[in-house]
């Protein structure tokens, strides 16, 4: 696709130019610029909007996708309790075309939100019709996608190690690098206290031999670590470091509860924490130490979480949630300014940062700063942090294609399908036992 962009205001990595251009051609970019733009050429669609903010897209590091048929259960509970009386029913009760109507739901909420590359804890491998049901609805969409095949081998519903590895097999062998490359495939190990060693391990390799990331809850609560504490002598980071788990390739979600020990030992290894802000808080998790994080080296990314526990997929909102929770937590005016609270949901799944540049893939956000809650801008990243939210998202484009333009879905109706996922949602809640059938 050729596309221009014009009298935009575009994030640069060290700044905001207020009035620019960006041209894309196929899916990259390939220049951009400050002032007048060239002229178009006779081929190229032009968007043109002096209140657009064109941000690289931005990366929801953490959420399930399924858990849109879940929402509004997690209000006034603790983790566990809603994991066993809500959310472990109705993921059981889910068969293919639950996850795959719900999957499209979360897409659509996740892309309004913003996010152009997703990180789907997928919680419902049940057979692979089910996976698949998530890959093809993305791959139809057109975003990022990587799948974290979720998993246990230990406790309530535990798979034996043979099912779990034949089918990270199959999913790297079948879709890691697919839809020219924007589907990929992970290793998720579910909770440490729910794995093997020798799993972990196993898996872990696996991961590493397609150059795959390894994506686990790690240390979101108190109960949590101290369930791994009594299965294994050793706090969840210390744990997975013994195991040679720990890298850059290893994404820590949550790292709620972290010791002095494990952020250490997060720097050392250069792995990632997945930064939840809005779930933690719902669920009262807690608040992950963000900016004693960033201040000592350890990256962290941002995810929304799941819509059962969020409840959306905004990750305007997110970016949000995270600055003024870290001031909060800190007491400190100055903690999480605006741009480090932006390049929190700029980390992609391999450790690189997202950015606007010439070469760089053509994966956009462009948000729309003109509405009665975000004027007048003093500052386009202040207004970004602080005002904006999911339905100011004007535009998303990924891989060079528009998927999102003015507001609208290119390719999808999406009246029709919140009408049918409405209905099946209900039928689920009735099949999981929470409704009077």
């Amino acid at each position: 696709m050729a596309l221009l962009i014009r009298n935009a205001a575009l994030l640069l990595p060290d700044r905001v130019i207020a009035r620019g251009w960006l041209r894309v051609r196929g899916r990259f970019i390939a220049a951009l610029g400050e002032g007048d733009a060239p002229p178009p050429d006779p081929e190229e669609i032009v968007l043109e909007s002096r209140a657009l903010l064109v941000l690289p897209g931005l990366v929801n590091a953490h959420t399930h996708l399924e858990q849109t048929f879940m929402r509004g259960y997690a209000g006034g509970k603790p983790l566990l309790v809603w994991l066993q009386r809500y959310i472990w029913k109705l993921q059981a009760a889910m068969d293919a075309e639950d996850v795959r109507l719900a999957t499209w739901l979360g897409l659509l909420d996740a892309v309004r939100g913003g996010a152009t590359t997703i990180i789907d804890h997928h919680k419902v491998p049940f057979s692979r019709q089910h996976t698949e049901s998530v890959l093809k609805a993305a791959t139809q969409l057109g975003v990022r996608l990587v799948l974290a095949r979720a998993w246990a081998d230990v406790g309530t519903g535990a798979e034996s190690p043979t099912v779990i590895l034949d089918d990270l097999r199959w999913l790297f062998a079948e879709w890691h690098g697919a839809a020219e490359g924007r589907i990929q495939i992970a290793n998720g190990p579910l909770a440490p206290w729910r794995c093997s060693a020798e799993t972990l391990q196993r898996t872990t390799a696996l991961a590493r031999a397609h150059g795959a990331i390894t994506h686990c809850h790690m240390n979101e609560t108190q109960h949590e670590v101290a369930l791994t504490l009594r299965a294994t002598g050793l706090r969840p980071v210390a744990w997975f470091a013994r195991l040679g788990v720990l890298g850059h390739d290893f994404h820590a979600v949550h790292g709620v509860w972290l010791d002095d020990e494990e952020i250490a030992l997060l720097r050392r290894h250069s792995a990632q924490v997945t930064h939840c802000p809005a779930a933690n808080a719902t669920l009262a998790s807690g608040i992950a130490p963000v900016a004693r994080l960033l201040r000592e080296g350890v990256r962290v990314g941002l995810g929304s979480d799941g819509p059962a526990s969020n409840d959306t997929q905004d990750l305007l909102e997110s970016i949000r949630w995270a600055a003024y929770l870290q001031r909060a937590h800190t007491l400190d005016p100055e903690a999480l300014p605006p741009r480090e609270a932006v390049r929190l949901a700029l980390q992609r799944p391999d450790g690189s940062e997202a950015a606007l540049r010439p070469g760089a893939p053509a994966d956009l956000t462009l948000v729309d700063l003109q509405r009665a809650h975000i004027q007048p801008v003093h500052d386009p990243l202040a207004a970004l942090v602080y005002c904006a939210r999911n339905s100011d998202v004007w535009g998303v484009i990924v891989d060079g294609r528009v998927i999102l333009r003015a507001g609208r879905f290119v390719d999808v109706d999406e009246d029709a399908l919140l009408a049918e996922c409405r209905a099946r949602a209900q039928h689920l809640a009735r099949r999981a036992g929470l409704l009077d059938s």
